[in-house]
């Protein structure tokens, strides 16, 4: 029996923080527990791991007598959604011995389904972001969310279909074993595209309101907020359709702070 970490991340509005997976078996009747306020979706990641683990051709934790413990840390901060099953089932394999590899320098993220493969996850850019700024080499999450997170630079990027596909990847024992060798491709660099959009109306369509069209003016130029106030029909609606036509195109760091809202919404499309 022996003690394994891996690395995740868990979003906080629109930052996120990174999440240390430690895994420590013990001798004794079989148990399996999750610490460090878990959410029910964290939870119930036991079932789905010992799912996970028998259907990519590994001993399930639930078919051996031993204490199992998960500690996601640091332990104040709640976790939420599925995105541990990855780190978790990795971590627990260390630990189990069943596989090896260096974890120092990898994050991962990804929700497992029972038989392995791995699901789409919420907050992907925001991940990102935090593993970049915490100096993590390689990221390993589902292969729908690779091109969300290739959007940013300095970290490589590697798109995964099943638990199995990471472990090919990653574990010496198993090399050693059989020789196989899968490398997984990294995911090239998302470039924004931008399109130019058509706005139905125009501050030349709109008759009079000239203090208004000013004031708006100003504000797109100075990049200022601007409110509008007033009785129904004084045309505060046809003022904000036209003031659309007059902001300049996102810069990339823009782009990519929108996304991230978007991202932990879950409202990408994959």
């Amino acid at each position: 029996m022996a003690f394994a970490k891996t690395y995740s991340a868990q979003t906080k509005g629109l930052n996120a923080h990174i999440i240390d997976v430690e895994v420590d078996l013990s001798k004794g009747l079989n148990a399996f527990s999750i610490v460090g306020l878990p959410d029910k979706a964290v939870e119930e990641a036991r079932d789905r791991i010992g799912s996970a683990i028998k259907n990519s051709g590994y001993t399930s934790p639930k078919s051996k007598n031993q204490k199992t413990i998960i500690s996601l840390a640091p332990a104040h901060i709640k976790k939420e959604g599925a995105l541990f099953d990855l780190p978790m089932a990795l971590a627990y394999l260390l630990s189990s011995e069943e596989i090896s590899f260096d974890t120092q320098g990898k994050i991962f993220f990804g929700e497992l389904s029972l038989d392995g493969k791995l699901r789409p996850i919420k907050g992907t850019l925001p991940l990102t972001i935090a593993a970049k700024k915490s100096g993590f080499k390689e990221l390993y999450l589902p292969k729908k969310n690779a091109q969300e997170a290739a959007l940013i630079e300095g970290l490589d990027i590697f798109g995964v279909e099943s638990l199995e596909e990471v472990i090919k990847h990653l574990s010496k024992k198993r090399g050693e074993e059989t020789g196989e060798i899968y490398p997984i491709d990294v995911q090239k660099k998302t470039h924004v595209q931008y399109k130019k959009t058509k706005h139905a109306l125009d501050f030349a369509d709109i008759s009079g309101q000239e203090t208004a069209k000013r004031g708006m003016e100003i504000a797109a130029a100075g990049k200022h907020n601007i409110a509008l106030f007033g009785p129904p029909g004084t045309g505060k609606t046809m003022l904000s359709k036209a003031f659309a036509g007059l902001l300049p195109v996102f810069s990339e760091s823009e782009v990519i702070e929108t996304t991230g809202i978007h991202s932990v919404a879950g409202a990408l499309e994959n």
